[in-house]
């Protein structure tokens, strides 16, 4: 039964029962890390709908991948989604910045990919 209970209620307490500080369950979800190119990637789209992509943000995402090759497949992942979701709503205007997201990762990241 405490097993079971540990489980049910590990977003209140850990299963181990002891309240340790770096404890994951235990930690505010807030300080939880956020992968780099996902803040990368949202940082490029623009809060207003008048306003342009962030070429600078681009371009930081374009090093990121150049000196983490084994994360373009993620960002490319992260890229498709984020394109699927935007063609889904008809938000066309945000399906063609993930274009040009990925045409500058071709061209700046062409040997890994």
């Amino acid at each position: 039964m405490s097993v079971i209970s540990g489980v049910i209620s590990r977003q209140v307490l850990p299963a181990c029962g002891s309240l340790c500080f770096f404890c994951p369950a235990m930690r505010a979800r807030s300080r939880q890390p956020v992968k780099r190119y996902k803040k990368l990637i949202s940082d490029i789209f623009p809060r207003s709908p008048d306003e342009e992509p962030n070429d600078r943000k681009i371009g930081k995402l374009c090093e990121y991948a150049a000196k983490n090759p084994l994360r373009i497949p993620k960002i490319t992942n992260t890229l498709e989604q984020r394109c699927y979701k935007e063609l889904r709503i008809e938000n066309f205007r945000f399906a063609k910045i993930v274009m040009l997201i990925y045409r500058k990762l071709l061209i700046t990241c062409k040997d890994q990919m």
